[in-house]
């Protein structure tokens, strides 16, 4: 753990009374106060070209006041001197792809929220709902102080068409899509998700409907290729290359069919790979790595460890226990291949080299859990190709840009808001660094992750 030095009355909360205002964050704080003085520090993204070298952070009122070199901040009266000695510094992390359920789970919201805080995800666009009006009480809380967690863009129900999942929503025609858009966008929602069956009519309505509201529209494809829905002007596709249909020979419009062998065929240096990347880099659409899940599909490849197995309530420890029996077992498909895992991490890669946006997020589900599964994947970004830099703009900055928050969060600047992360160690040396969450600025407040994570041992989808 980091020793902080504490000046004046400010003292760790082990020491100190609780607060006469009945503060419902308290028992999640390192250290009370607001204002934080970080010495010595590594930063590896401060957007200013000096990145690698070691730093004095100044925090006031949730605010980054000053970045200067090692030695040359002193704190004034009632600012918290935190160690920073060792350490490494980083833009809290923005997750594109961040639910707040999982199959089987759908009601894990306060705890998914308090374990994306501890493990330095500070804000989320949630990518699609199954409970939108619980995720949008959740989000009131958080922003008025009464629940710790992220910052959060909620998300309507999820759209989809005939032949979809059940619980989904399926407009039927031009006016009950924008019926759907309109009702959501009045109760605050900041995105809609078309899912796999959505017919490609209905999904070019939604997208203009809301892009008229100021929403954005994100895609888990597969009824739609991926070349039509950058035409329709879709925000974002998900999960990078994995589930487009666009190399499906002879695929009829608007049927959602099985892709994944076609894909699997391809060469990694297939010139229609590239030709799809120019389309999505021409239309300015994003694309959202969800690496985390994509692995789980992988024999070959780590499964769940013991952190996950440890949050997991005891039903579903066991369901990934025997899952990772049975996968060891399994004969490697060239679906499931080494060669097909290479195929999704060059995608990503090529296509930032293109120039095109890619974002990031975990997509929770099987022993992908919220905010490890967003740790797991920087470090599978960096397993890539991509430098920690690279990463950290992927998993930061992007986002924040995505979100119309480029100006106040992703970055170590001056000026800009104080949600970062502080890891025990040197990021760039050792890309699992991004485990070992120290403390997490967000809000003004200084949040102990071990405090966060307290108490939800065995609780994820109970």
């Amino acid at each position: 753990m980091i020793s902080f030095a504490v000046l004046l009355v400010s003292l760790p909360l082990s020491q100190a009374q609780t607060s006469e205002d009945g503060d419902p964050l308290e028992s999640y704080l390192a250290y009370q106060g607001e204002n934080f003085l970080i010495e010595g520090v590594k930063l590896v993204d401060v957007g200013n070209g000096t990145a690698g070298d070691t730093y004095d952070v100044l925090l006031l009122n949730g605010w980054i006041a000053r970045v200067a070199p090692a030695g040359s901040l002193e704190a004034s009266e009632g600012t918290i001197v935190v160690a920073g000695h060792g350490k490494t510094l980083i833009p809290g992390l923005v997750g594109m792809h961040n639910h707040l359920h999982m199959p089987g789970a759908p009601s894990m919201a306060a705890e998914a929220a308090r374990l994306y805080l501890a493990s330095g995800v500070t804000t989320i666009q949630t990518a699609g709902s199954a409970d939108p009006i619980g995720e949008l009480a959740l989000q009131r809380d958080i922003e008025a102080g009464l629940a710790p967690g992220p910052r959060i863009a909620s998300s309507a129900p999820y759209i989809t068409g005939p032949g979809g999942n059940g619980p989904m929503e399926k407009p039927l025609d031009e006016l009950a899509a924008r019926r759907f858009v309109d009702e959501w966008a009045g109760r605050g929602v900041s995105t809609i998700k078309l899912y796999r069956h959505t017919d490609p009519v209905i999904a070019e309505i939604i997208i203009e409907q809301a892009h008229k509201r100021g929403l954005r529209v994100a895609g888990h494809l597969c009824s739609i290729t991926y070349e039509e829905a950058a035409r329709m002007g879709i925000d974002s596709i998900e999960h990078g290359l994995h589930p487009a249909s666009d190399f499906v020979a002879e695929k009829s419009k608007g049927v959602c069919i099985p892709s994944v062998d076609a894909k699997a065929e391809l060469a990694v240096n297939d010139p229609r790979l590239d030709e799809l990347i120019s389309i999505l880099v021409e239309k300015n659409v994003a694309l959202t790595s969800t690496l985390a899940i994509q692995e789980s599909r992988f024999p070959q490849r780590p499964q769940a460890d013991d952190r996950v197995l440890d949050l997991l309530a005891p039903h579903l420890a066991e369901a990934s226990r025997q899952r990772t029996e049975a996968m060891a077992g399994m004969d490697v498909t060239p679906a499931i291949s080494e060669a097909y895992w290479g195929l999704l991490l060059s995608f990503e890669r090529r296509f930032v080299k293109a120039g095109g946006t890619l974002l990031a997020g975990p997509d929770t589900g099987r022993h992908v859990l919220p905010g490890l599964g967003d740790q797991r994947n920087f470090e599978l970004l960096r397993e890539a190709g991509f430098s920690t830099q690279d990463v950290l703009k992927i998993m930061s900055q992007n986002g924040a840009d995505a979100l119309g928050l480029g100006k106040e969060i992703g970055g170590v600047q001056t000026g800009r808001r104080a949600e970062l992360v502080l890891l025990n160690g040197n990021l760039e040396a050792d890309p699992s660094i991004i485990r070992e969450v120290v403390v997490v600025f967000n809000g003004g407040r200084a949040y102990d992750p071990a405090r966060l994570i307290m108490g939800l041992e065995g609780m994820i989808g109970k």
